[in-house]
């Protein structure tokens, strides 16, 4: 069924470190900075125009997600290279997917795919992207734009052009990400909460190590709420 309740909105590349550029910025001053941004763009970009949609872009991820940089910013006191460079990746890829609901859904095209074989072809993406948004060109612009992002965060590797594997699961060590990573996942997938079991196997999952759960106060992003079956279940905040 194509899916008319979310829009795909990129059309312009975004590369890793500029997109880590704007986020320590935002964190360390709590303003967009969009001429320091579009600078910096223009280095990888070319084109003025070009540069400009991924300024627009960056300016929708920075904005969009004020509140979770915000509290990133308290919990790291504003250093965001404090962090470790997995950590880092994770945090890009989250507010990427909230802003751009398409690379969410990429990205558990590919962990689903890669259940089953061990290499997936762009155009197998596309197909399933087709499905849920139309096979047009913005469809096509979308997955065009945002699987670079992956490539660079390591989590996809390129075998050949249009041909992918798996690359590294990020192993977190923060445990404000680790709410963040769930925190994406609830907001996303439509629902309120989530069973603390299904973070062994839910596809979002697959693309991060998250080893350190047992030691999660669970009380920044998410709560831990318990349950008769199981460990309980995760809710959002508020």
């Amino acid at each position: 069924m194509i899916n008319k309740g979310k829009y795909i909105g990129i059309s312009n590349r975004i590369p890793l470190v500029v997109l880590e550029y704007a986020v320590s910025d935002y964190m360390r001053t709590g303003k967009v900075n969009s001429q320091e941004y579009l600078k910096y763009i223009l280095e990888f970009t070319k084109g003025e125009n070009r540069a400009k949609k991924s300024l627009s872009h960056l300016a929708s991820i920075i904005t969009k997600n004020a509140y979770l940089l915000n509290q990133l910013a308290k919990h790291t006191k504003g250093d965001f290279q404090s962090l470790s460079d997995n950590d880092r990746k994770a945090i890009v890829i989250c507010l990427f997917a909230l802003t751009f609901p398409i690379a969410n859904e990429i990205l558990i095209a590919f962990s689903v795919g890669f259940k089953v074989q061990e290499v997936i072809s762009k155009r197998v993406i596309l197909e399933k992207m087709g499905a849920m948004y139309g096979s047009n060109r913005s469809m096509h612009i979308g997955v065009d734009e945002t699987i670079p992002l992956f490539l660079e965060c390591g989590i996809l590797k390129r075998q050949k052009i249009g041909i992918y594997a798996k690359g590294l699961n990020l192993k977190i060590t923060n445990n404000f990400v680790s709410e963040m990573i769930i925190y994406v996942n609830i907001k996303l997938s439509g629902s309120k909460s989530i069973l603390f079991e299904e973070l062994s196997f839910k596809p979002w999952y697959s693309h991060f190590e998250l080893t350190h759960l047992s030691n999660v106060n669970f009380s920044q992003l998410v709560n831990k709420k318990g349950s008769s079956l199981g460990k309980g279940y995760l809710t959002i905040n508020g």
